[in-house]
């Protein structure tokens, strides 16, 4: 009998197939630390990619640190604890122009999703002269977010209000509940609660022209040099993970349901309609989101002015896995 040739190429394709499976099954898996932040639906990227096994997929044994504030973060990374962090806003670039080396590989998310509420007598902007202003920790997204928007609203926050310290988000949230702080920056869930307790909303961020880094990905330079096959892996499973999210609700959903702590249907909606799906893909680190925190950061650090949005990112990983076709594969 004569067996086709198609058939044959069917058949060799399959034992290679086989082949490269076992190889992968069989390859010793990088053992790596990552941390970020895990109780607002912006940090949840790095958690996705956890959930669906994606790190181990592209050779990682990825230990995933919950880090709360991007400040704690960014220490854990320059004291060698994670060489990789999801982190967002200025942490990165101040860091930067203080000395150390940390550089942007990626940014998932290019706006601020960030809603500034207040207590529910506070009617306006101008009413929050001389009152408190909660924000997670000083030098966080969610300290530049209040900055950024009350300067936008013409007040300014060194000389108008009186910004403390509150925590995370979660405690941001009982902060201004419990009128210890008369306004705060809060991200999701904190906005949908805060909305269930009648607190007001003076301003969703979002809606602002501003292209920022809102989240993403931040290595060293010295890291990023002498192991860059580990950050390319790192990315292609955030990335995958990503993707997935947007198009499998469910799943997203039910990951989000676990570090988020909540079974509220209503709060995970939310969530996924305001952050997940607004997840960029593929996600270049942009110059005009570097520009836009740049120019806030020279009002306090004169040296930024002698900086470029190039000191600051790196986004050739990314660009060489669009440009291999992982990214449209996925």
């Amino acid at each position: 009998m004569t067996v086709p040739r198609y058939a044959v190429v069917l058949f060799l394709a399959g034992l290679l197939t086989l082949a490269a499976q076992s190889t992968a099954r069989g390859q010793k898996l990088e053992r790596i630390r990552v941390g970020g932040g895990s109780v607002g639906a912006p940090q949840m990227t790095m958690w996705f990619a956890k959930e669906a096994n994606l790190y181990q997929k592209h050779g990682l044994a990825i230990e995933a640190i919950s880090i709360p504030g991007s400040s704690m973060a960014l220490q854990a990374m320059l004291s060698g604890e994670v060489p990789i962090i999801q982190l967002g806003g200025t942490a990165s670039m101040q860091a930067n122009l203080a000395g150390a080396d940390t550089v942007i590989v990626a940014t998932v998310l290019k706006k601020f999703l960030f809603s500034i509420f207040s207590r529910p007598e506070i009617t306006r902007f101008a009413d929050l002269k001389g009152k408190l202003f909660g924000a997670t920790r000083f030098g966080t997204l969610s300290d530049f977010a209040s900055r950024f928007a009350l300067e936008k609203q013409g007040l300014n926050p060194e000389r108008d209000i009186t910004m403390v310290q509150t925590g995370g988000q979660p405690e941001t949230l009982a902060a201004l509940l419990t009128a210890r702080v008369q306004a705060a920056a809060l991200s999701v869930p904190a906005i949908l609660r805060a909305k269930k307790a009648n607190m007001r909303e003076l301003l969703d961020l979002a809606k602002l022209e501003a292209t920022i880094h809102q989240n993403g990905v931040v290595t060293t330079r010295k890291y990023l040099n002498t192991n860059e096959d580990t950050v390319r892996r790192f990315l292609r499973a955030y990335i995958e993970g990503a993707a997935l999210a947007k198009k499998d609700r469910a799943f997203a959903t039910r990951v989000m349901s676990r570090y988020l702590g909540t079974q509220d249907r209503e709060i995970l909606d939310d969530a996924y309609e305001r952050v997940i799906l607004h997840l960029e893909i593929p996600p270049h680190p942009t110059l005009e989101g570097v520009s836009v925190l740049l120019k806030t950061l020279e009002k306090t650090q004169p040296k930024a002015r002698a900086t470029k949005p190039e000191d600051f990112i790196d986004g050739r990983l990314v660009r060489e896995l669009q440009e291999s076709g992982f990214i449209d594969r996925l």
